[in-house]
């Protein structure tokens, strides 16, 4: 273990040339890969084991952030590489843009941004505000538009009424007619699909009853909603190219067009 960082972490001196060291190394790269998915400086402090040096044992935000910034990673003449240049690129892009965010972040962000978590996949995209909102607006409107997405597999029996087979077939024949009242048709198709999912049945013990309610309920939205979304979804996974929402009662479904 080195006394000090003559030589930067990740390395070590063998017969006049600087080479990886192992385990030194290997954390470089997990502090990108942790950094990627979307932890804080500190977090990633809290979880190195691999000392800085002899006289530093314990890990602070300052080591990390130099790790993140040192171009010798990307590898020279001097210096093998340990960090790809994409890797190490996204890396400082993310770093610079949280360094330009130092006024205050008001609940709606806040909330915004914890309802985001990310996978596994270093290649995770870093989502803008903007972005997310878009994204649980899109899983809103899915869920609206079919809220049996959001019933637990094995949940769900449908038994339609003969109520609601003579509204559907009246329903087809208005569709047919070229004359036919718009208005009058519209209202008959709401009123249908609120008798269709009156005919499903749930487990109500669990809380995808009153989340169904809540869907079936509910127009389509334009804009972000914060209280429909915190009553619908618990947060939106970024897994590389994968976006899916995970609902209240942890039912999760894919987001089309993500």
């Amino acid at each position: 273990m080195k006394s000090n960082r003559n030589i930067p972490f990740g390395y070590m001196m063998r017969s006049g040339k600087y080479i990886a060291e192992p385990a030194e190394s290997e954390a470089v790269r997990q502090i990108f890969e942790m950094y990627l998915n979307g932890m804080s400086l500190k977090s990633i402090a809290a979880e190195m084991t691999v000392p800085y040096n002899a006289d530093k044992l314990l890990w602070n935000k300052n080591m990390v952030s130099r790790i993140l910034e040192n171009k010798r990673y990307l590898g020279d003449g001097t210096y093998p590489q340990i960090v790809e240049q994409v890797i190490f690129d996204r890396a400082n892009v993310i770093k610079s843009e949280k360094g330009k965010t130092a006024l205050p972040v008001d609940n709606a962000t806040k909330y915004l941004r914890s309802l985001i978590e990310y996978g596994n996949n270093t290649g995770c995209r870093r989502l803008s505000v903007n972005d997310i909102k878009r994204l649980a607006v899109t899983a809103i409107n899915m869920l609206i538009d079919e809220p049996t997405l959001a019933a637990p597999i094995d949940s769900v029996e449908y038994k339609p009424t003969a109520q609601l087979t003579l509204a559907e077939e009246q329903i087809k024949e208005q569709m047919s007619d070229s004359a036919a009242d718009a208005d009058k048709l519209m209202v008959d198709i709401l009123r249908a699909v609120s008798m269709r999912y009156d005919c499903f049945t749930y487990d109500d013990r669990d809380k995808t009853a009153p989340l169904l309610e809540i869907l079936t309920q509910h127009d389509k939205i334009e804009e972000f909603d914060m209280e429909l979304t915190k009553q619908v979804i618990k947060y939106i996974v970024i897994d590389g190219s994968t976006v899916s929402a995970v609902l209240i009662n942890d039912k999760t479904i894919p987001i089309q067009g993500a």
